[in-house]
């Protein structure tokens, strides 16, 4: 191998929009830095019905009963011994199912941004059935047992507490701190002349919330609190076309109400706080845009682990209740340095680039040494 991969197999699954995104960003690097390889995305667990009951399953979970979703994260993480009995018949399920794909593609590397499919090449490894190189990409901050898979060559986690998790998830993997995988539209701009372009004000104090793709996590209600701050609130309805009408009906000037939009990237980059329910991919994003994040009455399970780790790393402020957005939002517009200084972390934390992370990548394959 000259310095790159052949034919690279990138998978992910349509269970919300952040592991098919970071897919998408890691693939479109890859041809980029490697452009003799094949890069193949999939974006299947190789189980029509699977991706479909995944997908709705999900949804429904986080829009309906997100306390649900928080009592089965915790009994993964709690109770390890149920985790692994789970692991294993899923793994099982799943590796069966790519190994038609594999066997097809004949990769020699594969990467993976979703849990139950780093599993399933964990499987095929563990029985032989799977030569390439594999890497699982943690696209989340908080990391639960279904990421982490001895089996699995390289495993991928975003703060040095996240791979801690991992390790003690799985001991003999092999864990690596990496920059989080977000499209190369995502970096520090000019956010006067964004602004500009976006035909936003220039001066007003704007926080652009999200609750991701499906928007959940009470959204209204945090639109609310943003607005008793005195600022202005840009707010990212993704695929709810319901509570996006609901909020333009309002007639509120400092309210801003979108749909599903393509300029999420120059949308962070005008905003002066990025205000999320979900974190995930919106708050590496924010991270790698250099914007500061707040995670308002974040989603259980991953959702609040995640944003309590994010805050711990000094990447973020917790918001548990609407009176603390209220005060965060008042206290960042008032006190403009300590704004700037979640920024700049941001921007320190963004400085190593998911290009690094590849070449690093490509010269562990080429030398076969897997320097941390």
């Amino acid at each position: 191998m000259d310095g790159q991969p052949r034919r690279v197999l990138v998978l992910s699954a349509p269970v919300g929009e952040g592991h098919v995104a970071a897919a998408r960003a890691l693939a479109a690097r890859m041809r980029e830095l490697w452009p003799a390889a094949e890069v193949h995305e999939v974006e299947s667990t190789a189980g029509p019905v699977r991706d479909r009951v995944l997908e709705t399953s999900y949804a429904a979970t986080m829009r309906f009963a997100p306390r649900l979703y928080g009592l089965g994260y915790d009994l993964l993480v709690h109770h390890p011994r149920f985790a692994e009995l789970c692991k294993r018949v899923a793994a099982a399920q799943v590796g069966r199912s790519l190994a038609p794909l594999l066997r097809e593609e004949h990769p020699d590397l594969v990467v993976s941004t979703y849990p139950m499919i780093s599993g399933g090449l964990a499987w095929l490894r563990t029985h032989e059935r799977l030569a390439a190189h594999t890497v699982a990409v943690v696209t989340d901050v908080a990391v639960h047992p279904f990421w982490v898979w001895a089996g699995v060559d390289e495993t991928w986690t975003l703060l040095p507490a996240s791979r801690e998790q991992a390790v003690e998830i799985a001991p003999a993997a092999d864990v690596r701190v990496a920059a989080a995988a977000v499209d190369k539209r995502f970096h520090p701009g000019d956010r006067a002349a964004t602004r500009r372009a976006l035909g936003m004000s220039e001066t007003a104090f704007t926080v652009l919330v999200t609750g991701g793709s499906l928007a959940f996590g009470g959204m209204e209600g945090v639109v609310d609190a943003v607005l008793a701050g005195e600022a202005e609130a840009v707010v990212l309805c993704g695929r709810n076309e319901r509570l996006r009408k609901r909020l333009a009906a309002r007639g509120e000037p400092r309210l801003t109400a979108l749909g599903w939009t393509n300029t999420v990237p120059e949308l962070i980059t005008a905003a002066d706080l990025v205000l999320t329910t979900a974190g995930g991919m919106i708050a590496s994003e924010s991270l790698a845009v250099g914007t500061p994040v707040l995670f308002a009455r974040p989603i259980p399970g991953h959702g609040r682990a995640g944003a309590r780790m994010t805050e711990e790393a000094g990447l973020g402020l917790v918001c548990p209740r609407p009176e603390d957005v209220t005060a965060a939002v008042r206290r960042l517009r008032t006190h403009p340095h300590e704004r700037e200084s979640l920024a700049a972390r941001a921007r320190s934390y963004s400085s190593r680039t998911m290009d690094a992370e590849l070449t690093a990548l490509a010269r562990r394959l080429t030398t076969g040494v897997m320097e941390p």
